[in-house]
């Protein structure tokens, strides 16, 4: 909040002082992937503004990042590509509460799967929710948020376009594989600045990204020669693999490898941490991803379990000991996996 200083005026043997509070600044809570970081920049860039503060998270650490600036006050709150996660629902509804209690205007959008409860429920603290299934985060923007530019026609159909074509696996705009690997998990938030920087100054490739791209694919090629460590089930009568992550490897193009290879119709990409990536053909797996906690895409989501100590002791002397454990935990709600 800032403080304005108007002046002090004597009335009847007293100082009146008069303080004018003014919000002016706008947080903004986005995603760690690449349609976070360009949905954040584009919603930056349409709306020329100059006083802000960008947060990186995931969906199940959303509530920190309301709680590690409640303190504060913002005109503006704006969410992007962030999607509900039941573990931390109910508190990032107090919170937003919160927030709209002492003035700020909320913004969410997002793309991925909502119940009716959900948006209802969000849109009852007064929340203005923004979703739409058919594009990317960074489309939702760009139809449902305020221009206040007259925007660069060519940057932002090239942005939006070729965001949507890596996050939504299209592959339909040149830009989407480079644009998928430009923003890994494993990346620093500097980096996600430094590519945010650049977006919300109208650029959608600066030539300082190419290195990125080819070392990214080096590594990639690496992996791919390799035996990969796996484990195969079968689950309600699909086929599943389930890998260790590689932080060389995007999750998608790693699922899509798998896939492929083995001939199964899932893959679930296991985190030393518990975070799990699932991706089908065909499949839905959006429910299974629920039940553990987490949410996403009908052939595209994640969820975070618990893992025992047990286990991660056991995992550093064998690696499959966490992905028999992933796998028990897969196959309890096995039944959820039906086609699409």
């Amino acid at each position: 909040m800032r403080f304005t200083y108007k002046g002090s005026l004597l009335n009847q043997g007293r100082i009146r002082i008069v303080v004018w509070f003014t919000m002016s600044n706008t947080l903004i809570i986005t995603h760690t992937d690449m349609d976070g970081v360009a949905s954040a920049a584009l919603y930056i860039y349409l709306n020329n503004l100059r006083d802000y503060r960008v947060y990186f998270t995931e969906p199940y650490n959303l509530h920190e990042a309301l709680e590690r600036n409640n303190g504060k006050e913002y005109s503006n709150i704006v969410i992007t590509d962030i999607g509900v996660n039941p573990t931390v629902f109910e508190r990032v509804k107090e919170l937003l509460d919160d927030y709209r209690r002492r003035g700020s205007r909320i913004y969410w959008f997002d793309h991925h799967v909502w119940s009716t409860k959900w948006i209802q429920e969000v849109r009852s603290i007064g929340v203005e929710l923004y979703i739409d299934e058919s594009t990317c985060a960074t489309g939702v923007v760009y139809k449902y948020s305020k221009h206040g530019v007259d925007a660069n026609e060519d940057f932002v159909s090239n942005l939006v376009n070729g965001v949507c074509a890596g996050d939504l696996w299209r592959f339909d705009h040149w830009l989407g594989p480079y644009y998928i690997r430009l923003i890994r998990r494993k990346d620093s938030n500097e980096w996600r600045r430094r590519v945010l920087s650049r977006l919300t100054e109208g650029v959608y490739w600066d030539p300082s990204f190419n290195e990125k791209i080819s070392a990214t694919i080096d590594l990639e090629l690496g992996l791919f020669r390799d035996d990969i460590r796996k484990i195969i089930r079968e689950m309600n009568g699909f086929r599943a693999c389930i890998v260790e992550s590689n932080e060389n490897v995007e999750n998608s193009f790693l699922a899509s490898f798998i896939m492929g290879r083995f001939n199964t119709d899932v893959a679930v990409i296991a985190s030393s941490d518990g975070k799990l990536s699932f991706r089908s053909r065909g499949v839905n797996v959006r429910d299974i991803a629920v039940a553990l906690g987490g949410g996403g895409h009908l052939t595209a989501s994640g969820a975070r379990v618990n893992i025992p100590w047990r286990i991660r002791v056991l995992s550093k002397i064998s690696r499959e000991a966490l992905l028999k454990h992933i796998a028990s935990r897969i196959e309890e709600y096995s039944r959820l996996l039906q086609p699409i």
